[in-house]
């Protein structure tokens, strides 16, 4: 009896480790698949031993099963508005599969999007938004192959905080934070107090780890997906023209915002930081247009070969470059085959085809003749002398304004004639026409006539801007109403007294906004004009 008890245990012991042995060069793959596609756990950086305990009592495949109950649970915590359960449901769902991307990019989203805006107060608003970007950062920690979420991270940045309603306030707040982390540019490692140039940097980083290979998107279950018109381009792709314009873009609203008042009470900034601010802008914009992109089509040759050209947009801006195409030798020389000159001709044909609808796409020639411009000390004065004339129109010393906006439009008609991308594009267009209308009203109430001058630079932009009635939401000089003067029980107005009041002989506060509106009472509270459609 013992005899067979003991032969029994022998052969149970043969069974486990021949088991052992069949499982162990099976776990070896699927530990280097795991690691090719940068699904393993050591990717997670800090390792929270609580959910992997979680895990383990879901027993593995079940952690799916879960993950969509709690989502479901999500969403209805967010209908009934308990946000602070709806965060750690949300949380929970992430410790179960943290690189399930979808989860960090649909519920960040989520917070900074739907869920701020649920709350009144700016501060509020500011809270939850930074707890979605704070949301797809942890995501990030957990992904460093995924350049998806790096652009998220940039995009909240960018967008949320800086094209948002409450743009000026939510910019102040950013400003001053005192939390360190979360103003760090990934790139530079530097603490920046404005959300542009945060984004730029995540933006870059994104740029940069697809650059080095990394695409996240492109996962084993994707790659089964038949498109019946596949996308050429997308998020987290090299080629994907929007994708890689986001870091100059940052970098050019930044310049942007520096010349104006779009933090409530911080005022603009000109001088030699604005317009280095300007050229790095441009810089960016000239790493961007300098980028090879594939055509999406092909040209036949006459031995029946198919040959893609490569594109770089900032070929764009000097066509003549396209004159040289037109012969063999320039494509012997980059592409190190022989053509004949029709092949020639049509390979050229092609490329300047898609040189010019990429470029006309991404409004590179304007953006890059607007930085040499702006990053000029002739803009940058034009720019201050705007803005002064815009505070002195704010206080009723209309003289002053009338000055500050003759002499600026004065030195930004003879700037923009060396710069006729800039000049010529209807963005530029509706800008100058806005400067003109506000010179007008600020030339009627000082009593200088009803009429411009006919030389005035950029008369002819005027008509257009006064029928746009709409203000820069990003600018508190025009968000914020001024303020109309006291009057007395008679109804009369009042002269204002205290630190407020005007000297003696000084012009009564303007009747009219600068862009020709009615003031109305200041709020308590500030309330940002919607950004207009």
């Amino acid at each position: 009896m013992n005899n067979l008890f003991e032969s029994r245990k022998i052969r149970y012991w043969i069974i486990i480790l021949v088991l052992f042995g069949v499982m162990y060069p099976y776990r070896q793959i699927l530990n280097n698949r795991k690691d090719k596609l940068d699904l393993g756990e050591a990717t997670l950086g800090d390792v929270d031993t609580g959910s992997f305990m979680l895990k383990l009592a879901l027993l593995g495949g079940a952690r799916g099963i879960a993950a969509n109950v709690l989502w479901t649970r999500a969403i209805e915590l967010q209908r009934i508005q308990e946000w602070d359960r709806m965060k750690t449901t949300v949380d929970l769902i992430t410790k179960l599969q943290p690189h399930f991307l979808a989860v960090w990019t649909y519920q960040s989203w989520n917070l900074a999007y739907n869920v701020s805006v649920e709350w009144d107060a700016p501060e509020d608003k500011y809270d939850w938004i930074k707890q979605g970007i704070n949301f797809v950062r942890d995501g990030v920690s957990k992904n460093r192959r995924s350049p998806d979420l790096q652009w998220d991270t940039a995009w909240y940045y960018y967008h949320k905080m800086g094209f948002a309603d409450e743009a000026i306030i939510l910019r102040r707040l950013f400003r001053d934070d005192i939390d360190e982390n979360f103003k760090t540019n990934p790139i530079s490692k530097s603490v920046q107090n404005d959300n542009f140039q945060v984004s730029s940097g995540w933006f870059e980083s994104a740029v940069e780890l697809v650059d080095s290979g990394a695409n996240r998107l492109n996962t084993a279950i994707e790659s089964t997906v038949e498109y019946v018109d596949a996308p050429t381009q997308r998020k987290g792709r090299a080629g994907d023209l929007a994708f890689r314009s986001m870091p100059p873009h940052a970098l050019t609203r930044y310049a942007i915002s520096l010349e104006k008042e779009s933090m409530k009470d911080v005022p603009a900034t000109f001088g030699e930081l604005a317009s280095a601010e300007w050229n790095n802008a441009l810089i960016s914009w000239k790493k961007f247009g300098d980028y090879e992109y594939e055509t999406p089509n092909v040209i036949p040759m006459e031995n029946g070969e198919l040959v893609t050209a490569k594109v770089r947009i900032a070929d764009s801006e000097d066509y003549s470059i396209f004159n040289e195409m037109d012969k063999p030798e320039y494509w012997q020389r980059t592409i190190n085959r022989k053509v004949s000159p029709a092949e020639a001709k049509a390979l050229a044909e092609n490329k300047k085809h898609w040189t010019d609808r990429w470029a006309t796409q991404m409004n590179y020639p304007y953006w890059t003749d607007r930085c040499r411009a702006e990053s000029t000390s002739e803009g940058v004065n034009a720019r201050r002398l705007f803005y002064e004339g815009t505070k002195a129109y704010r206080r009723g010393d209309f003289q002053t304004t009338v000055n500050n906006f003759r002499d600026g439009l004065n030195i930004w008609k003879a700037l923009l004639k060396n710069h006729k991308n800039y000049n010529g594009d209807e963005l530029s267009k509706k800008d100058t026409g806005l400067i003109v209308k506000r010179y007008k009203r600020a030339y009627i109430q000082a009593g200088l006539g009803s009429e411009l001058p006919k030389d005035t630079p950029f008369l002819e932009n005027l008509a257009l801007a006064e029928t746009d009635t709409s203000v820069d939401p990003f600018d508190a000089q025009e968000v914020i109403p001024i303020a109309p003067r006291n009057t007395d029980n008679s109804g009369s107005q009042a002269t204002p007294t205290g630190a407020g009041a005007p000297a003696a002989g000084r012009p009564a506060p303007p009747t009219t906004n600068p862009d020709g509106s009615k003031p109305v009472p200041e709020a308590k509270a500030l309330q940002p004009v919607p950004v207009p459609k």
